[in-house]
């Protein structure tokens, strides 16, 4: 109340001052003030406008986060307490951008990981109801009747015996390649003579490539060549690539397995002269449950798992796999083991033995 009457008593001397004053000293004091009052005037509005323009920028910047625009930055060309506001905000923005960028990683991957787990069920459930369909049905059969039947009996008793061994055959595959994908398996590594492991492998086959009139050879290495393996796990990934290829050459044909050293890793190679395998179908070849020939493979014996297992038991040696082949011309498969402990850590730089 006090200050209020105060400065009604200065604004009422200061015109009487100007009523008393002479006209031209009054016309003095109104042009110095009218100077010195524009420029201020133009001053304020230049700063209003550039803090409405820094203003409106924020604004922006802030409609484009709500909008999920997270790539979008601030401009920092203000003064000092801009620069700082602008650089707090772009880094908001950057850790958002981070966090929702790994959200959408976690959801693709969990999408994928569904994906596969529904097609992983779907296909074992189809891989067991065919032979468990046939066993129940000649086993009714046989309940029915045909037990006394010596024209059917150990014919049908055969079939029964055949699928249960296919299931056995499947149910063994999954449970290897669950243990080895959820790195279950436990692995025994040591040094092991290359030369050594091909054999064993190749006198394990023989009968069944004997049996249907293909010839199995041997391509050494140098004698002193070795690698840093799992014996077991190198024994089944080679007993799978044989068994496959045996099945798919025809009677006189030739299997050849050998070895050629590539610098920190061995690579092993199993060559066939089967009936090859179409180009559009080499990308999938190591998938669960794939077979080029569905029908064939059944028919077979196969249990659409051999190659995946092999991929898996590979890349856990930190090897890679991969294949060569022509339709009619034969097949080549390729894997990498490490020659020495170091090696096995060792991230190899080669793209071509990356398992696919």
């Amino acid at each position: 109340m006090t200050g209020r009457i105060f400065a009604r008593l200065i604004a009422g001397l200061c015109c009487l001052l100007l009523l008393v004053l002479p006209a031209q000293v009054r016309f003095g004091l109104v042009a110095g003030a009218a100077l010195g009052v524009v420029p201020a005037i133009v001053l304020a509005a230049l700063v209003a406008r550039n803090l409405s323009r820094r203003l409106r920028a924020v604004l922006d910047f802030a409609r484009d986060l709500a909008r999920s625009n997270f790539r979008a930055r601030l401009p920092d060309d203000g003064g000092r307490e801009f620069a700082e506001l602008a650089a707090t905000l772009n880094r908001t923005a950057g850790e958002l951008q981070k966090t929702v960028e790994q959200l959408q990683r976690e959801h693709t991957e969990i999408e994928r990981v569904e994906r596969v787990r529904k097609d992983f069920v779907i296909n074992v459930s189809h891989e067991l109801r065919t032979p468990l369909a046939s066993i129940q049905g000649y086993a009714e059969t046989l309940m029915d009747g045909a037990l006394h039947d010596p024209q059917y009996n150990m014919r049908f008793l055969g079939i029964i015996r055949h699928n249960a061994e296919r299931l056995a055959r499947i149910t063994q595959d999954l449970l290897t390649l669950s243990r080895v994908e959820q790195k279950r398996q436990k692995f025994e590594f040591e040094p092991m003579r290359v030369n050594g492991l091909l054999e064993q492998a190749i006198e394990l086959m023989r009968p069944m490539a004997e049996k249907r009139e293909i010839r199995l050879e041997l391509e050494p290495e140098p004698a002193d060549a070795g690698v840093w393996c799992d014996s077991e796990a190198v024994s089944q990934i080679l007993s799978n690539l044989l068994d496959n290829a045996i099945k798919y050459t025809p009677p006189g044909g030739r299997i050849a397995v050998g070895a050629e050293a590539h610098g920190r890793f061995v690579e092993v190679r199993v060559r066939d002269t089967g009936i090859g395998i179409p180009a559009e179908e080499l990308p999938r070849l190591f998938e669960r449950f794939y077979r080029v020939d569905k029908a064939r493979s059944r028919e077979l014996g196969g249990t659409g798992l051999g190659l995946s297992i092999v991929k898996h038991l590979v890349a856990a040696h930190n090897g890679g796999t991969r294949v060569e082949s022509r339709t009619g011309e034969g097949s080549t498969f390729f894997f990498t083991l490490p020659v020495d402990e170091p090696a096995l850590a060792f991230e190899q730089l080669n793209p071509e033995f990356t398992a696919p």
